[in-house]
């Protein structure tokens, strides 16, 4: 499946796009658009993707995207099944840099939203006690209309640039040094990575997606995204180890071989150098938090 630039429909009536999405399961490919993006993902779990950073995501996920920063969410298998107790319910919000302008957002009075827009560039991820208020910004601005949306809309972006608790989640590489020909080609690689991580995967089959051979592909990746494609693909199987291991039906080798890993200790090193901590210990820690 081939990432895609995403063309964001637009409203006559609206300077910048809302929707809400209650949907069996998330759908999009890894892609990217010119616009700005707020999503905030109510209910649903997964794996997301933002740059060059891999991480879980659960119900509550509040982020903020700037433009033509490679990303998406990609659900865990069970909300393909057709289990309805397993569905998804998301808020985005969709803008351009110029969409109230082509300088609005250069008035002095404004500087601290030009900042947001540079920090954006790596993808940003609301916590703490910041959360709870955006999100709900959020669903105000999605659920309002005409000039109460405008204004809303105008306040959630004040309260984004200051924020307290944040994450940024790709490097500044990544954002500033990828351009759109190499992320379509990119984009490739790691969209098969994520279908296929619970499966063999080498670095020829990698490499040949993008017609390279091995060794230029090697090069070519970590010039790009900063780490090696092993580096990355191992953070993709371990990220989803962690929330298999909240199962506890599986026991850990079997959750090894289940994200992908034929070498039991092999899953055991990997997991300690990515989470510091032993997979028995991150459980028991998990359980512990859940229960």
């Amino acid at each position: 499946m081939k990432p895609k630039l995403e063309k964001i429909s637009p409203n006559l009536f609206y300077s910048f796009a809302v929707k809400r999405e209650i949907t069996p399961y998330m759908d999009y490919p890894l892609h990217y658009h010119p616009e700005h993006e707020i999503i905030f993902v109510e209910k649903s779990r997964g794996l997301r993707v933002m740059g060059d950073n891999v991480a879980r995501f659960e119900d509550g996920d509040l982020v903020f995207i700037s433009s033509n920063l490679p990303h998406v969410w990609k659900n865990d298998k069970e909300y393909y099944a057709g289990n309805p107790e397993f569905y998804v319910d998301v808020y985005v919000i969709h803008f351009l840099p110029d969409a109230l302008g082509d300088s609005f957002f250069d008035l002095p009075e404004l500087n601290h939203i030009s900042r947001l827009f540079e920090l954006g560039q790596q993808g940003i991820s609301i916590l703490g006690t910041d959360h709870a208020r955006i999100s709900q910004m959020v669903k105000a601005v999605c659920l309002s209309s005409g000039f109460d949306r405008l204004i809303n809309f105008l306040q959630l972006l004040d309260a984004l640039s200051k924020i307290k608790e944040y994450e940024l989640l790709s490097t500044p590489f990544y954002a500033k040094n990828i351009r759109k020909l190499e992320t379509e080609r990119l984009n490739q690689v790691i969209d098969y990575m994520m279908e296929n991580y619970r499966h063999e995967i080498t670095l020829d089959q990698l490499a040949s997606i993008i017609d390279m051979n091995k060794a230029s592909f090697c090069r070519y990746f970590k010039t790009r995204v900063h780490k090696t494609c092993t580096q990355f693909l191992n953070e993709i199987r371990i990220t989803q180890a962690c929330k298999l291991l909240l199962n506890q039906a599986l026991n850990i080798s079997e959750i090894g071989y289940e994200v992908g890993y034929n070498n039991i200790s092999h899953f055991n090193r990997q997991f300690k150098l990515l989470t510091g901590a032993s997979a028995k210990v991150y459980r028991k820690q998990l359980l512990n938090i859940t229960n």
